[in-house]
């Protein structure tokens, strides 16, 4: 590949050798502070990220015959091959071995060096010795709606560097049954992960395979190299049909969403994840891109190459920015917040290809080394404090028997410290938190929104056991601000025994007036007693009496 776009790196300054020395050494040291908060908490706290580990187990159990006919009374397995998947197989796995609070840990350190080693090895497959690139990159890692639960979406992005920079390295070797096998095999796992990483992956190669077809044609000998090249080419049909057909097949249930806010596109707020302050550092990484965008093209008019191959990458931010554009994104899986951080990563990708002179990149990399320590300042100590926040109600589990329902009043979806601040200002980290409890035992949760949807493994066996349906009234449930639920009618409607325990967090005197509220309380008054008070009185749990 170096040789269809000549930049002698041989004849490099030792200034730059000393640069890319150093830039990768650093780059491990960037690894480590991302992993910084997963050595030191005890939870790694997202939004959905805790229904995610509590199903993950679920399946394990299930797959390993272990309380499966409890599990069964109330859920159903989903065997459609759809997207959402690998994260469940994933964390069920490190629970064969480990707790949930280290399989959570192994997962996210998982995706830690997927992406920080991806990202590397495909900016180095665009230009060797690119390391100074990757810092940028590496400002994505930690995004807006990874906290917020969206697990497989996150991981997916990850998979597709390596699926790019794969197709790169081997373009002109995919002929070889070893090489093909291996490229549709990380495409098929690239879409068991997420729609939106594996369409990233699938368009940044057909965006470059474009950029080298047309790298060809402005050669002397353009025809002899391009029916050469179309030749080598030509398994990529193969090695994609498998994958295609499955992300058709699952397309085919969608519908469409409504445009969203472009200045959030343009200022990066999907970088912020729940800290307070990270609004200007997202911004300012926004920026970043764009200054990259203008300075980059400037360069590449002054000091070509008139095309390079990772000009696909290019062509993939605009891509990105149209499907934003003309809304032509599907309302469940690939609505429009999961495109707003693409377009810049493209940038930065392709950022690797540009001839700076090397002070350039120094001042690109020490500035992306900067916003990474202010963004791990910021967030590290809210990331503790929600960890904190799944402690104070874990007080309470070992008084929740094995085989039970429990249902969750979560007045704090925003999670609040002992001494009354706002944790997640920014985000709802806390909406299904208290899922964590059914990846410690065998538990039927309330909050366990997976199961209403077609695209997760575990699904409800019958709607009425839904505890939205079955707890619900005139439309309001316990999602509602401040939470509503009729649980005391829960046996009656569903044909299953009451529902056992009631925990109820950051309840306090502003919610009390509220008619929600009130129902609730009459109800905890005629059926259950308090078992459980955390601590900093934070959470209750309520028990059925006997």
């Amino acid at each position: 590949m170096d040789s269809q776009y000549p930049f002698n790196f041989t004849k490099m300054e030792l200034s730059e050798k000393g640069l890319q020395k150093i830039t990768s050494k650093v780059f491990y040291i960037a690894v480590l502070v991302f992993l910084y908060p997963l050595l030191t908490n005890t939870w790694m706290v997202t939004g959905d990220g805790p229904c995610h580990l509590y199903n993950a187990k679920m399946l394990k159990d299930i797959a390993l015959n272990i309380d499966k006919a409890f599990y069964l009374d109330f859920y159903v397995v989903n065997f459609k091959l759809t997207p959402n998947l690998w994260d469940h197989v994933l964390m069920g796995f490190f629970q064969i071995f480990f707790s949930p609070s280290i399989s959570e840990k192994l997962f996210f350190g998982t995706y830690i060096l997927t992406f920080s080693f991806g990202a590397r090895y495909l900016c180095n497959n665009i230009s060797p010795n690119s390391d100074w690139a990757v810092s940028s990159v590496l400002l994505f890692i930690f995004h807006h709606l990874m906290m917020k639960g969206f697990l497989n979406y996150t991981f997916s992005f990850a998979a597709s560097f390596w699926v790019i920079g794969y197709f790169i390295k081997h373009i002109n070797d995919l002929k070889n049954w070893k090489t093909a096998v291996k490229l549709s095999l990380l495409l098929l796992i690239n879409y068991f992960m997420h729609p939106i990483g594996f369409i990233f992956a699938m368009a940044g190669m057909a965006f470059i395979t474009i950029v080298y077809v047309f790298s060809i044609l402005i050669k002397p000998n353009a025809r002899e190299i391009l029916l050469d090249f179309l030749k080598k080419l030509s398994p990529l049909v193969l090695i994609v049909i498998p994958s295609i057909l499955l992300y058709v097949s699952f397309m085919m249930d969608s519908s469409f969403s409504k445009p969203l806010d472009w200045n959030t596109l343009i200022n990066l707020d999907s970088l912020m994840t729940y800290a307070e302050g990270e609004r200007p550092y997202s911004i300012l990484a926004g920026k970043l891109a764009i200054f990259i965008l203008i300075i980059g093209l400037i360069n590449r008019m002054k000091n070509g190459p008139v095309i390079h191959i990772a000009d696909g990458m290019l062509l993939l931010s605009l891509f990105f920015v149209f499907l934003f554009h003309a809304n032509l994104i599907n309302d469940s899986m690939m609505g429009g917040d999961r495109l707003k951080f693409l377009p810049h990563i493209c940038i930065l990708i392709w950022m690797s290809s540009l001839r700076f002179f090397w002070w350039f990149k120094a001042i690109i990399h020490i500035f992306s080394l900067v916003l990474i320590f202010k963004f791990a300042f910021l967030r590290y100590p809210a990331y503790a404090e929600a960890s904190a926040w799944v402690e104070d109600y874990m007080e309470c589990e070992q008084l929740i028997k094995p085989k039970t329902k429990v249902l969750t009043l979560n007045y704090d979806y925003n999670g609040t410290t002992a001494d009354g601040r706002l944790i997640a200002p920014n985000n709802w980290t806390f909406m299904h938190g208290t899922s964590y409890l059914g990846a410690i035992k065998p538990l039927i949760l309330s909050d366990n929104y997976q199961a209403h949807m077609h695209w997760f493994p575990i699904n409800w066996k019958d709607q009425k056991f839904n505890f939205y349906n079955a707890t619900g009234k005139d439309g309001i449930s316990f999602e509602d601000r401040p939470p509503g639920a009729v649980f005391t009618t829960y046996a009656e409607k569903t044909g299953k025994t009451a529902i056992e325990y009631v925990l109820v967090i950051g309840k306090n005197d502003d919610h009390n007036a509220h008619p929600n509220t009130i129902e609730i309380d009459s109800q905890l008054v005629a059926k259950y007693s308090v078992l459980c008070t955390s601590k900093s009185g934070r959470s209750v749990l309520y028990g059925l009496k006997k």
